[in-house]
Formats: C-alpha cells, structure tokens, sequence
C-alpha cells in the first residue's frame, strides 16, 4: 500500500491527511492528481494512527484510493472539515466514519453524495438514541452499516428498527465477536477483521445488489477470517453460526429488580426517541446524563458531551453543519 501524507488549509490549523492506494491500482493515472473513492474519519477519541483506521483503509486501499482525515472531537467541527476536504477534493461521492466521525460524515452529506460509510455508527447512549440524522437521508444515497454483534453503542435490534424507518436503502455487515471499537478476542483477530471489512466495503461501492443487504464477517481462533458474502435477510439469519444464539447487541440490558431468568419487556423494546430540540435551527443536540457517561467507550470517546453542534441544519441530500 502507497501512503501519501499532506494537509488541507482550515481554520484554525490545517487538517492532516493521508490518501492510501495501491500501487499498481488502475486509479493512478500519469501526470493527474490521484482522487480518493472514499472520504473517511476517524471516532471522537481516535486519531489517523488508530488501528481500527489504520486496518479498515488498508483493506479499502487494497481495491480503491481511501482519505483519511484527522479532526477535533467537536461534532460540528468535524462536519466542516468534512465540508472542507469534500471541496478540495473535488467533491467525491462517497463519505464514511466510524462512531462519531459516522455521524458527521452523515451531516456532511451534500447533494452529490452517492455512498455513506458508517462503521461502529454510535446509535445509542444509555436511553439516548441517534436516529434522526438517520431518517433524514436522502433517498438517493446508499448506506451500508458495519456493527460488531458485541458494540454496546449499537444493539443490532435496534439498529434493524431503524434501518426499516430509513428513507434510502441501507445493507449492514455485522462483525461476529467485534466490539464498538472493533477489538476482537483473541487480539490478534482485530487487524485481519478491520482489513477485511475495508475489504468488503470497496467491493459494495464497486457494485452492489439490492436483494441481498447482509453478511457476516466471521473469526476462528486460528487466525482465519472468513466473509460470508452477500445475502438476503432470512438468509443471513438462517446461515448464521450465531442464529439461534442471544448476543450482546439483540437484547438490551435488564433493567434493575427484573427477577432472575426473566426478560424485561421493556428492556426487549425498541426505546422511543428523544424528542429533537430545536434551537437556532440546530437539530441534533442531545443533552448528556451520568448514565451516559458510565456507558461510553474510554477508548472512543462519543458521549453526550460530544453532541453539541452549533451553525444551521440544512435539508436531507443538501450539506448538513449541524
């Protein structure tokens, strides 16, 4: 893989980047400025060194030029950046993140972007649930999802719910054993997993079929990643090893004095979304609680305090600064 390491003017410092290709990729094309297929960032608590970022362009990089671009941990901050390498580059159609950088790669979106990345997307903390930015996207673009079964950020059932109130067509990849941060048991697991799930989504933006919208990443103990390949709903959930197995992501937490053996109604429900304030014409803000804090990954870090967007909201399909 080719690295080249540059950055682009914003205010107030300059936003670090790396574009990865390789070599011999039929993309390089003499005299002629190489252009990524894919704008992508790093989470709330990450950097470009990150290996979750660092594995998954790799893998991307193995079939299409991927940027990678370092920002703050302010969520509207990082959506202009967005916006600013979206317009250096000569508006690519295709953006991507993990966990808080999925976010704002969403917020970014404009009228030209076809594809939207969204690895470990921070779907809920504590009863939070970030779904609006989500049922704002425009018909015209297709989001793929990459969740570990284990992301405590990202229940799979509720993330199903979503995908099913969603306005445009979404394909999700689930990552058996993986966490929010994409950390594997045993931990030599975690790189082959990130340079395969790169792997796969640079094929899903190459070409993509709409009858089949899921599949599996699935790790052995001897080093062996396997990707299942693309298959329908039923199908992925018949195949599945894990099929008729209760993981981490489909059942919500027991809430306190629910009797031992028993599953909580309540907590098997899919939660109902916090009412949006608007302020300004600022859409997104979601007020951060204890519980909250308790539940976020130190690692990556994209809690309440992160919320926060200041600027305008603009309509689905048009750049969003939130």
């Amino acid at each position: 893989m080719a690295a080249h390491s540059f950055s682009i003017p914003f205010d107030p410092k300059p936003i670090p980047c790396i574009l990865s290709n390789r070599p011999s990729s039929p993309h390089n094309t003499p005299n002629a400025p190489l252009q990524p297929f894919l704008i992508f960032t790093h989470g709330a608590g990450g950097t470009l060194a990150s290996p979750a970022i660092a594995n998954f362009s790799t893998g991307f990089s193995h079939q299409l030029p991927i940027l990678c671009f370092q920002g703050n941990s302010n969520l509207g901050s990082r959506t202009k950046m967005f916006s600013t390498v979206i317009s250096d580059q000569k508006a690519p159609t295709s953006l991507g993140g993990r966990s808080m950088g999925a976010r704002a790669a969403v917020l970014a979106a404009t009228e030209e972007t076809k594809h939207l990345v969204l690895i470990s997307y921070p779907l809920h903390t504590g009863d939070q649930v970030r779904d609006q930015i989500l049922l704002n996207i425009s018909p015209s673009v297709k989001v793929i999802f990459v969740s570990g079964d284990r992301d405590s950020m990202c229940h799979l059932t509720r993330l199903e719910d979503v995908r099913s109130r969603m306005k445009c067509q979404t394909w999700r990849i689930i990552v058996e054993g993986a966490d929010h941060g994409m950390d594997m048991k045993p931990k030599k697991l975690t790189e082959a997993v990130g340079i395969k799930t790169g792997e796969v989504v640079a094929g899903w933006i190459q070409a993509k079929d709409d009858s089949r919208r899921e599949g599996r990443v699935l790790c052995h103990e001897g080093g062996e990643v396997k990707w299942t390949g693309w298959e329908g709903a039923e199908e992925a959930m018949t195949d599945s090893p894990k099929a008729k197995q209760k993981t981490a992501s489909d059942i919500a937490p027991t809430p306190k004095g629910t009797p031992s053996g028993k599953t909580s109604t309540k907590a098997m429900s899919t939660p109902k979304r916090r009412k949006t304030t608007t302020n300004g014409g600022n859409a997104g803000n979601e007020t951060g609680s204890k519980r909250a804090r308790r539940t976020t990954p130190a690692a990556d870090n994209d809690g309440p305090n992160q919320d926060n967007v200041s600027g305008r909201t603009r309509s689905a399909g048009k750049a969003r600064a939130a």
